[in-house]
């Protein structure tokens, strides 16, 4: 299937469940958002900031905006149900080299 977001990412990543492991975006532009959001049918699988200490349910239809190269994170586990994650992101080195991508135009 074709994604189009419209440009305003340059990545989309998709992960089953989500990653239990604590981390931070390390190759996130620390100024630009990450926006996450899941599809399936499951229970569990909160977005958590342990840096602030809140699980922030992300659920079909729902968005969450988050500075990913600021904010450690992590997702609790899926306790029943599939769920597929799609994060769309913006890589700080292409943001950093955007005005030096070149442009196919194809007629």
């Amino acid at each position: 299937p074709n994604l189009d977001m419209g440009g305003p990412f340059f990545a989309i990543a998709a992960k089953e469940s989500g990653s239990g492991i604590v981390h931070i975006d390390w190759n996130d532009d620390r100024a630009l958002y990450a926006f996450v959001f899941a599809v399936g049918d499951w229970e569990g699988g909160e977005f958590c900031a342990p840096q602030l200490g809140i699980k922030i349910p992300v659920r079909p239809g729902q968005v969450l905006a988050v500075l990913a190269r600021v904010l450690a994170h992590f997702s609790a586990p899926v306790t029943s149900g599939h769920r597929i994650v799609f994060t769309c992101f913006t890589d700080r080195l292409l943001f950093r080299h955007r005005d030096n991508i070149p442009v196919v135009i194809l007629a």
